[in-house]
């Protein structure tokens, strides 16, 4: 119960500060501007910070009140969260060196273990060799290399919105499953407090509904804190006598963005670059280039992160050696690592799990012009392109069926834009859909619909009767058409500056080009 009203607090709170916040940030110069390697287009606010330490004071005072035989243990918790909060805050707004924030994560480590207790010490059965437990003059360099680590590793994956909240917030589930079963109540109330304050900034940070974009970032003064925080929270479950999982579990419960990070510092230092120098080859770069909206992106990697985590859990539970727990994980990062060493070679995998899945691209939008009596790319071309955007690309095809049985029946053109998913989200699809429909509408006989993936297996639609005149009908679904014409447009001001046309049919006869995906 105490949990679930630190909960409860902290999520309301955080999303009340972080509401204040948002008025007050551009006053203050704490808005983070486009630009850079930055993929956002919008002045943003980066204060979920707030939220995050509001609950954890939440949290820390009801400790003081039920546990005050420890007050130690909070106090010291409260103040690393608030230095490392007011850090974070500094590097968001004047940008710190790279040194100045490692040596203050170092000092904060050690108010850890000498002001919390909080010590790194037994590594448990990790190499099949029995426990190893280290000294603690050895134990305190150890833990604050973890620490820092554990602080930087989050900071890396906060990369779109939703993402290192996402992280965090299942994190802190796993923790407070843990702990709530295991019966260690300040724990499972930190926990849950904490749990409550990324609620309350993901509320702002998530894009869903209508809400296209994030209207706040975590920033450096949330990302930071929360980094210190669950290195706390995995070091206080898996220590000590009472540990309520072997070490190695830590290392699952915070999977995803160490391994990601690790991944990518390797193969920086592989290609001969310095491992904090930035790049775009982190996962969810690689999952937005296959064509997977942030939305999407934030949901898989979400999801993965609670599928590793609960696999070194139930594993724990289950019984399973802490060594082979530990050939797991390192299996997993070597994996991974392989697989993101050529990112030109993962891509298209992760493409094909992305059509496997059935999205929506990110970076198009398919426009299927049905019974189509335009004879040329061109003319589609001409209704289009006064439609979009500036510096827009798009990619017009048109098919002709009946072609190998000799008597050539009806032609379907579809029109993909190539967009992008920061500046045209699905609000903006629906507009391109609108205008089209428009700018079609005199010609006789044309209709626009919507181009996306039909799963025949899964798609009860395939086989509907009857078949009115203005369905598919199974002969559209079948591979007899053949591509005709493509084209490759760029549009400037709603202009067409050039066009690339292609005849694909004349140039490979007698070979056709297989049917594309159905219309909706």
């Amino acid at each position: 119960m105490q949990g679930l009203i630190a909960l409860a607090l902290g999520a309301a709170l955080s999303a009340l500060v972080i509401r204040a916040m948002i008025g007050i940030a551009p006053k203050v110069g704490l808005v983070d501007h486009p630009g850079e390697h930055k993929q956002h287009e919008h002045v943003t606010p980066f204060v979920g910070g707030f939220g995050v330490l509001a609950a954890l004071l939440v949290a820390v005072g009801m400790l003081l009140w039920l546990d005050p035989a420890h007050a130690t243990a909070w106090f010291s918790l409260a103040f690393c969260g608030v230095v490392m909060f007011a850090v974070g805050l500094a590097d968001d707004r004047w940008k710190l060196s790279a040194r100045i924030r490692l040596v203050i994560q170092a000092g904060l480590a050690l108010v850890m273990v000498f002001g919390g207790g909080v010590v790194l010490a037994d590594i448990g059965n990790a190499f099949f060799t029995g426990a190893i437990t280290m000294g603690f003059a050895a134990a305190v360099p150890f833990t604050v290399f973890g620490t820092v680590g554990c602080i930087n590793a989050l900071n890396m994956v906060d990369g779109i919105d939703g993402l290192s909240g996402t992280i965090a917030a299942g994190t802190l589930a796993l923790i407070a499953l843990v702990s709530g079963l295991g019966g260690e109540g300040g724990t499972h109330l930190i926990a849950m407090g904490l749990l409550g304050g990324v609620i309350g900034f993901l509320w702002f940070n998530l894009r869903f509904g209508k809400q296209h974009r994030a209207r706040v970032f975590m920033g450096d003064n949330g990302s930071m804190t929360l980094g210190l925080l669950l290195c706390w929270l995995l070091i206080t479950i898996t220590q000590g006598e009472d540990a309520l999982v072997p070490p190695i579990v830590a290392l699952w419960i915070f999977a995803l963005p160490l391994i990601d990070t690790l991944s990518v510092m390797f193969r920086r230092i592989w290609l001969g670059k310095s491992p904090f120098s930035p790049d775009r080859n982190h996962l969810h770069h690689l999952l937005q280039r296959a064509g997977f909206r942030v939305e999407n992106t934030v949901t898989l990697m979400g999801t993965a992160h609670l599928v590793l985590g609960a696999t070194g859990i139930i594993g724990a539970w289950m019984g399973v050696h802490e060594g082979v727990l530990a050939l797991g994980w390192l299996g997993v990062l070597i994996a991974y690592m392989r697989l993101t060493a050529r990112p030109w070679r993962f891509v298209p995998i992760l493409r094909g799990l992305h059509h496997m899945l059935g999205l929506t691209p990110a970076r198009n939008i398919g426009v299927f012009f049905g019974n189509c009596t335009l004879e040329h790319v061109e003319q589609i071309n001409a209704l289009v392109a006064p439609q979009l955007d500036n510096h827009t690309i798009f990619r017009t095809r048109i098919y002709q069926r009946g072609v190998a049985s000799g008597r050539p029946g009806t032609r379907y053109a579809v029109v993909q834009i190539i967009i992008d998913d920061e500046t045209a989200p699905l609000r903006h699809q629906d507009l391109y859909m609108r205008l089209i429909r428009r700018a079609v509408r005199p010609i006789e006989g044309v209709y626009v619909r919507g181009y996306v993936h039909r799963d025949k297996l899964n798609d009860p639609r395939v086989n509907a009767v009857p078949i009115a005149n203005d369905q598919r009908t199974r002969e559209r679904r079948s591979d007899d058409c053949a591509l005709i014409e493509e084209s490759f447009t760029y549009v400037r001001d709603g202009r067409i500056v050039e066009q690339q046309i292609n005849h694909p049919l004349k140039q490979r006869r007698p070979t056709l080009d297989p049917a594309p995906q159905s219309p909706l």
